[in-house]
């Protein structure tokens, strides 16, 4: 089916939609201002930053029958991810992301429509397990349901799969299924929210660690934000890597670019700690971009970019 090493993102995508307004907004009346129509969701992201990567990338996930629908898949083909695998659900619109903003760019609110990812199910995913079974990683974020998550885990054979938490109260469902899970990747909040243990300080993250792999976990990525992330293998390394000096410039899809660069470590057989680097060095890279997925984002200017931080 594939000429080569394939990587499976199995999650979200959906259509980010933000209103910006030019002046004070009139709430009774139509304001003018700028639209912008975005491709978003973290699996979609992750699999185009694995392209971006150079890796032979599959999303499988659900759009509707509609414009949206029909635009994602498009933009996400042009960007290199294969989206063969992607389930075209009639009658159900595809996911979107309407968010209101003011002048100065705060959100003041937004709506959310995602209920298409019911679809991702286990029932779709069964129909593909073959293709499933022959990855080299599988990546999930915990947009899909647990009995999904449940079914990956429990089908995807001798193949790693490593988790995106998304958030700290979608990430729970993860809780009892951690000895299936190969790398985790949590921020504090969700690492707080699975293990119920405060990190205060840096010094909580190795009691974190040694929670996660009493519970069976293999591979911990906690990402702390300024302390930068603790590392932990079961039964292997462990330890700090310093954060990657950036000039921030956009904090949305971070976390998406580093969940691909470990995948994309992994299939390049790159030691464990090497592969926290090189993730944080496709993290800043997102940092350093007014777009969620850098399209300057390449192997060979992560590693430039981490090996002058090493300097």
């Amino acid at each position: 089916m594939c000429d080569k090493e394939y990587i499976i993102t199995i999650g979200s995508a959906n259509i980010d939609i933000a209103g910006y307004s030019y002046a004070s907004l009139n709430y009774a009346d139509s304001n003018p201002g700028k639209i912008k129509f975005t491709p978003g969701g973290v699996g979609r992201n992750i699999a185009h930053n694995l392209a971006l990567l150079g890796k032979n990338s599959w999303l499988m996930s659900a759009v509707g029958d509609d414009f949206y629908g029909q635009s994602l898949l498009a933009q996400t083909t042009q960007s290199g991810v294969n989206v063969d695998k992607c389930l075209i659900v009639n009658g159900e619109n595809t996911s979107s992301y309407l968010s209101l903003l003011d002048k100065t760019g705060e959100m003041l609110v937004a709506i959310n429509d995602m209920t298409i990812s019911e679809h991702i199910s286990a029932e779709f995913l069964s129909q593909h397990i073959d293709f499933i079974q022959g990855a080299k990683v599988i990546v999930a974020d915990c947009n899909i349901s647990e009995s999904t998550l449940v079914w990956l885990l429990n089908n995807a054979g001798k193949v790693p799969v490593f988790v995106d938490p998304v958030s700290a109260w979608k990430c729970v469902k993860i809780r009892e299924h951690l000895a299936q899970i190969h790398t985790l990747k949590p921020n504090r909040l969700e690492a707080e929210t699975l293990s119920g243990i405060s990190l205060s300080d840096r010094n909580d993250a190795e009691k974190v660690a040694v929670w996660f792999h009493t519970h069976g976990l293999n591979r911990l990525v906690l990402s702390m934000g300024g302390d930068g992330v603790y590392y932990s293998e079961l039964y292997g390394a462990s330890g700090w890597s310093p954060p990657v000096k950036t000039q921030v410039v956009n904090v949305t899809g971070a976390g998406d670019a580093m969940m691909a660069g470990l995948a994309s470590c992994w299939v390049d057989n790159m030691p464990f700690i090497d592969s926290i680097r090189f993730a944080q060095g496709c993290s800043s890279m997102a940092l350093a971009s007014e777009y969620t997925n850098n399209p300057e984002l390449s192997v060979a200017n992560v590693k430039s970019l981490v090996e002058k931080q090493n300097v």
